[in-house]
């Protein structure tokens, strides 16, 4: 039998868990087209210049570095793991008390009562700070996501990993880590409050998702998800109304009462949550939900009232840009779609 070395070498042998792992991460980037048909070799007069010659040998370097670069990140990561920089009080890891530097490992049940606090942090992913009264489980810890169950209490993130890698399970949704900083509350009934301070957090439980940008909340509630986000400088009137929209699901009369509400107050970047609020209404007000949002932000071509009532959402794709909110951090990886 082979060698590592000789599978480094030839493709023979068996290779390293590590080097698999790595020639995983790597694959989209393998060429997967024919091997072209390079001509006959240029007699010497025709021969490029030094210039020409070295342009392909600093892209090479380039790529090379910047895979380095990757393979880097990813590797001081996954060493790190998560670790206890900070904590107050008598927080305890399972029966444990929690201690400065100890690791937090899968499936350790991290808990701080009425008057301790924890700080967590890991290399190449950010900082994690549970207040008192919280109880939280690592799922998973790999290259590739983070994902912890958050059962009550509450965290800040401050995440710098790449959009989708750190992911907050709550009973009620997914929160998931677009490259940003927010705070995420879960009560004792399993409800739960997201309040995003800097970038974009992506909300989601089943078909319901809400994408919520910095200076914005969103609520979730059990067996209905979350709900639509709203600013937070919105009036009282507005953020009250929309609970019943998002969440009455039993009365359509006090929904669309509700909405009445909404729109009234609506103003500025209440927009977006009008916007977001076109999967969540009736059909019978749509067309009165799409008069509004073309009184705040005039409908681009091809928002048409017509669409938004059929419910054709592809029609509305022009506003979510014409809102001027701004864009979610794009990333690599394809959105993931979460379930139980």
């Amino acid at each position: 039998m082979g060698t590592n070395d000789d599978y480094l070498w030839d493709g023979s042998g068996r290779p390293d868990p590590e080097v698999r792992r790595l020639e995983q991460l790597l694959e989209r980037f393998r060429h997967s087209r024919l091997a072209p048909d390079f001509p006959a070799v240029a007699p010497a007069e025709a021969r490029p210049s030094r210039s020409q010659m070295l342009w392909p040998l600093a892209a090479a370097a380039a790529l090379i570095l910047a895979l380095g670069a990757t393979l880097l990140h990813v590797a001081t990561r996954r060493a790190a793991g998560w670790t206890i920089a900070d904590l107050s009080g008598s927080p305890r890891i399972g029966s444990n008390p929690a201690l400065v530097s100890k690791q937090w490992k899968v499936g350790e049940a991290l808990e701080t009562d009425a008057n301790s606090r924890v700080e967590l942090q890991v290399a190449g992913l950010g900082q994690v700070g549970v207040e008192p009264n919280s109880r939280l489980t690592l799922l998973k810890a790999s290259a590739s996501q983070e994902h912890i169950l958050l059962e009550r209490g509450t965290i800040r993130a401050s995440i710098v990993a790449p959009p989708y890698v750190f992911v907050v399970r709550t009973p009620t949704a997914y929160a998931m880590d677009m490259g940003c900083a927010y705070t995420l509350h879960v009560n004792d009934d399993g409800s739960s409050l997201l309040r995003v301070t800097v970038g974009w957090v992506d909300l989601q439980r089943g078909w319901r998702q809400s994408l919520v940008p910095a200076g914005a909340a969103a609520e979730s509630r059990p067996s209905v998800g979350p709900g639509a986000p709203y600013f937070e400088d919105a009036s009282e009137r507005l953020r009250s109304a929309l609970e019943t929209v998002n969440f009455d699901l039993e009365d359509s009369q006090a929904r669309s009462a509700a909405l009445t509400t909404v729109l009234a107050e609506a103003q500025g970047h209440d927009s977006y949550t009008l916007l977001n609020l076109f999967r969540r209404v009736d059909p019978a007000d749509r067309g009165r939900l799409y008069d509004r949002l073309a009184a705040l932000v005039p409908a681009p071509a091809g928002a048409t009232r017509e669409g938004a009532i059929a419910g054709d959402w592809r029609t509305l794709d022009p506003w979510w840009d014409a809102v001027g909110v701004g864009h979610a951090k794009k990333g690599g990886a394809k959105i993931p779609h979460l379930e139980e």
